[in-house]
C-alpha cells in the first residue's frame, strides 16, 4: 500500500513537470515576440530573438504612439463589433441548430443538406461584393461589420452536435408538461449545452476579433477595424524603406522595423491570449465533444 502511494505520488509530480514544461514551451513563442518588441532594432539584428530582451527599448512603442489615438478608435470599433456579433451569432446558430438537432423535424434532412452543400461550394469574393453593395446597401456602413460574418455553417453544425448529445427524453418530458419550443431551448437545452456554446463562442469571438478583410473591401471612411489599421502602420513603415531605397534622403539607421511588427502582434494577439485564458476550460472539453459526438 505504502509503495502503491509513493509510486502514486512520484507518477504525479513527474506529470505535473512534463504539463509545466509543455505549457512554458506553448507561451514561449509569445514571450519571445513580447521580447522582441522591447529589444532595440540593432540587437535584434545582430543578436536574434531571446525570451528576454537584450537591449530594453520602447522605441518600438514610441513610434506608435502618434498614432494612438486611431489605435484607441480601432479598438473601440473592433470590441463593439465583435460584441454585437457574438451576441447575435450565437443566438442565429442556437436557434437553427435546435430545430437541425431534433429528429421529429421533418426538414431536417433537406436543411442538413442545403447548409452543408454552401461549405462544398460558394460564389467567391465578386457575387459577395455585389450583394453586400447592392442588394443589401451595405458600402461604407458599420453593419457590415456585423452581418456577413454572423452565421457560420461550420459553427452551427458543431452546436447541433452538442444539441444531439441531449436525451431526447427530455424534451418529449417537457413536452408533456406543455413547454413550448422556446421554453425548451432556453431553459432545458441551453444550460445543458454551455461547455458547447462557449466553444462556438470563442470560434466567433477570435473571428470578429481578426476581422480586417470586409473593413478593407466596403468601408470607405475613418472606421477602420484593428486588425486593418494596424496593417495600415505596417504598410507606413515599408513604405519609408522603399522610399530610402529610391534614393530619398531619409535615415533608416534608427527606424525600428521588425520592432514595431512585433509591438503589433503584441497590441493585437494580447487581448485574445487573456480571452482564450478564460474559456479554456470549457475549450477543451467542448471540443471533444464536438468531434467525437455524430
Amino acid at each position: 500500500m505504502i509503495e502503491n502511494k509513493l509510486q502514486n505520488a512520484i507518477l504525479k509530480t513527474i506529470s505535473h513537470i512534463l504539463l509545466i514544461v509543455v505549457s512554458l514551451a506553448c507561451f514561449a513563442p509569445f514571450l519571445i515576440i513580447v521580447s522582441a518588441s522591447f529589444t532595440s532594432e540593432s540587437a535584434l539584428r545582430e543578436f536574434g530573438y531571446g525570451l528576454f530582451p537584450r537591449d530594453f527599448t520602447l522605441s518600438a512603442y514610441r513610434m506608435l504612439a502618434p498614432q494612438m489615438e486611431g489605435l484607441i478608435s480601432a479598438y473601440v470599433v473592433t470590441i463593439v463589433t465583435t460584441a454585437i456579433g457574438c451576441v447575435g451569432s450565437i443566438l442565429m446558430l442556437i436557434m437553427a441548430a435546435f430545430p437541425l438537432s431534433r429528429v421529429d423535424y421533418k426538414w431536417r434532412t433537406g436543411l442538413n443538406f442545403y447548409f452543408y452543400f454552401t461549405m462544398l461550394f460558394s460564389g467567391g469574393l465578386i457575387p459577395s461584393y455585389i450583394i453586400n453593395t447592392q442588394v443589401l446597401g451595405f458600402y461604407n456602413n458599420p453593419l457590415v461589420l456585423i452581418f456577413p460574418m454572423m452565421f457560420g455553417v461550420y459553427n452551427m453544425f458543431l452546436m447541433r452536435t452538442y444539441f444531439k448529445a441531449i436525451p431526447a427524453a427530455m424534451w418529449e418530458a417537457a413536452e408533456i408538461d406543455g413547454a413550448g419550443q422556446f421554453r425548451i431551448l432556453f431553459t432545458i437545452v441551453v444550460p445543458m449545452s454551455v461547455t458547447g456554446i462557449a466553444t462556438v463562442l470563442l470560434f466567433v469571438l477570435l473571428a470578429y476579433w481578426n476581422e480586417w478583410q470586409n473593413c478593407m473591401l466596403y468601408m470607405n471612411g475613418d472606421i477602420k477595424t484593428l486588425q486593418l489599421y494596424l496593417q495600415e502602420i505596417v504598410r507606413t513603415v515599408e513604405d519609408a524603406k522603399e522610399q530610402a531605397k529610391n534614393g530619398m534622403n531619409i535615415d533608416l539607421s534608427n527606424l525600428p522595423d521588425e520592432t514595431v511588427r512585433m509591438a503589433i502582434c503584441v497590441l493585437a494577439a494580447g487581448p485574445m491570449v487573456f480571452v482564450f485564458t478564460f474559456f479554456q476550460k470549457y475549450f477543451t472539453k467542448g471540443l471533444n465533444l464536438g468531434s467525437v459526438k455524430g
